[in-house]
């Protein structure tokens, strides 16, 4: 009985701690390898972007505008402004969009707005 109750506490941690950390959307950012603003997003953000909360929250996928991936031409050829950075729920709709890297500071604030916005009550 005793080792069961540890079992059943062993397995119940776990699937509470992986609840926790499961991704609740992801962060998209489009970027060109000659951007300047890129470069140093990558180097000051990018480094440690899936260390943080919001980054196993909303796991980071870049991609370069010029040489996109399949699945995210459509989206790599529509964005004007590198880099751009767009959020999406976990359901795949994008909830945010935000354009350029003005500082780590402009970053964090403008990603914990677009999470923000889509956790208030009343949106879809």
């Amino acid at each position: 009985m005793k080792n069961f109750l540890f079992l059943l506490f062993v397995m119940t941690f776990f699937a509470t701690a992986s609840a926790a950390e499961s991704p609740l959307g992801r962060l998209i950012v489009v970027t060109t390898q000659g951007c300047p603003y890129c470069r140093e997003f990558r180097e000051t953000v990018g480094k440690f972007y899936h260390k943080t909360a919001l980054g196993r929250q909303f796991p980071l996928t870049e991609i370069d505008q010029l040489d996109p991936p399949a699945e995210y031409a459509d989206l790599a050829w529509e964005i004007h402004f590198i880099p751009t950075f767009v959020v999406y729920n976990r359901d795949g709709k994008e909830i945010a969009r935000f354009r350029g890297y003005r500082g780590e500071e402009s970053f964090w604030l403008d990603l914990e707005k677009a999470v923000h916005q889509e956790a208030k009550p009343g949106n879809p």
